[in-house]
């Protein structure tokens, strides 16, 4: 069973001028379901944290520390999980945990 897929994510390519400053580049639309939950989750003797979560289309190319705009707020990836069925290798979903990233311009 796959969520919904409502929303539209775009995700941001960066680069950085002569200053270090981070500046905008293109932005390649992606469909998702998107949600604004804060949620921690500890796992043996880590601890993870996260602002947002998202749920994409299986060949959706996302990697941790790629930078989206959802709903004119930004975002950062922290954890990505694919989701997959028992005895069944095919990626059924991926999943994302968000850091709130602040304004994109």
């Amino acid at each position: 069973m796959r969520p919904p897929m409502r929303h539209i994510a775009y995700k941001v390519t960066t680069t950085r001028n002569a200053y270090g400053d981070y500046v905008q580049g293109s932005q390649t639309a992606l469909t998702c379901h998107f949600r604004d939950i804060s949620n921690i989750t500890i796992a043996g003797n880590e601890t993870y944290q996260s602002d947002a979560m998202g749920w994409f289309e299986p060949d959706a190319d996302i990697s941790k520390g790629d930078v989206f705009l959802i709903k004119d707020e930004g975002y950062i990836v922290e954890r990505v999980t694919k989701a997959r069925r028992l005895w069944n290798p095919s990626i059924q979903f991926i999943k994302v945990e968000f850091m709130k990233y602040g304004i994109i311009s």
